[in-house]
């Protein structure tokens, strides 16, 4: 039995969780944006673009900042920021697609798609490449931030077929690009079409996404905004590095904040992969020891609180994220883009910052605990 005390502590927390659903759209809109300057101040990001959606329905869309510190020209609703590694959403949506058409099975070995691997590569299996627990060494190097990429796929292959495994596979995790350049191969095998086609055939086109690209080439160069790199310190440090075409399908795409929040939305809603199906794909992989690891079919997976989160991070500047409970019915999708800071501040940790403005079960944790 509660005690009069602690009653009274409920009808207060009550009390201010209905007063909070009473604020509006403009007092929240300005709560975030409020944020947004503290994040850009703290950790000196000169841009931000950023997107919150509550299953179909806008809750928040704001750019903040400049394209380039040099000109200080005011960042646009059709800015164009590198995505980095949420290329490989791209990929892992593929894959499940093929694998709900029954077309590949994920513990598929690689070997039964690509041809003339090395022999301790020969046991690898395509969940392995989707959730990095293959063992692979890294296809290239970086040393302070510069880093120097072979010349073509076949080069690179080449220069880690002698390299020893990191370790077995599934006995950990470690997250590299040459996972999903191997999965890439798999996809082409699978299909008997190139990986950018498919990209453009199963994803841009059906989502009409006429603002994203698969490579610098195309990009309206007058929208793209400048890259820094992450934790450059006292001065922005621009990021110069050109990834190869053969790169892809983990990085290499640039894209506007609508243009992912639309895809997004449409993962959420079942319109690329089925509801019941992700639910089964999104289930932390497990390690040979038991241990979860934290990637669910290539999409980076936690928790807060009843809620799942499954997204991923670009180069430690952009996030995507996608939050249910139970299933899809009810949804949030959040987008947060920037280019650059100076502290290496976590796209995590910026996503977390905003997240928690928006999300309705804080209430129901404090109450739950009386």
């Amino acid at each position: 039995m509660q005690s009069t005390g602690a009653r009274t502590v409920v009808i207060i927390l009550i009390s201010i969780f209905l007063a909070g659903c009473s604020t509006s759209t403009t007092e929240l809109s300005e709560t975030i944006n409020e944020q947004l300057k503290v994040n850009s101040e703290k950790h000196g990001i000169p841009a931000q673009a950023l997107m919150i959606m509550h299953n179909q329905a806008v809750m928040f869309r704001n750019n903040l900042g400049i394209n380039d510190v040099n000109s200080a020209k005011p960042i646009s609703n059709e800015a164009v920021f590198p995505i980095y590694s949420i290329t490989k959403l791209f990929a892992s949506t593929i894959v499940m697609q093929l694998h709900e058409e029954g077309r590949l099975e994920l513990s598929d070995y690689v070997s039964k798609y690509v041809d003339n691997l090395p022999i301790n590569w020969q046991k690898i299996r395509v969940q392995q490449l989707l959730n990095h627990t293959s063992g692979l060494p890294e296809y290239y190097n970086c040393k302070n931030k510069e880093c120097k990429f072979p010349v073509s796929f076949e080069t690179a292959i080449s220069r880690i077929r002698n390299a020893p495994m990191l370790f077995e596979p599934d006995a950990q995790m470690q997250y590299n690009q040459t996972n999903y350049l191997l999965l890439k191969s798999v996809i082409e095998s699978v299909t008997e079409t190139s990986y950018r086609k498919l990209v453009y055939s199963r994803i841009f086109k059906p989502l009409n996404l006429q603002n994203t690209w698969l490579g610098l080439e195309s990009v309206p160069k007058q929208r793209l905004v400048t890259a820094y790199h992450s934790n450059s310190g006292s001065t922005l440090q621009e990021n110069e590095a050109t990834f190869p075409d053969y790169s892809i399908s983990h990085a290499d795409a640039y894209s506007t904040l609508g243009d992912l929040s639309k895809f997004l939305s449409a993962i959420a809603q079942g319109h690329l992969i089925s509801k019941q199906s992700l639910m089964g794909y999104w289930q932390p992989y497990r390690l040979s020891n038991g241990d979860e690891g934290y990637f669910a079919s290539g999409w980076d997976y936690n928790k807060a609180g009843n809620w799942q989160e499954l997204g991923h991070d670009g180069g430690g500047l952009v996030r995507v994220r996608i939050l249910f409970q139970e299933n899809l019915d009810d949804h949030y999708v959040i987008v947060y883009l920037t280019n650059g800071n100076k502290d290496g501040v976590w796209s995590r940790n910026l996503v977390d910052s905003v997240q928690y403005l928006v999300m309705p079960d804080l209430f129901s944790r404090i109450v739950m605990r009386w």
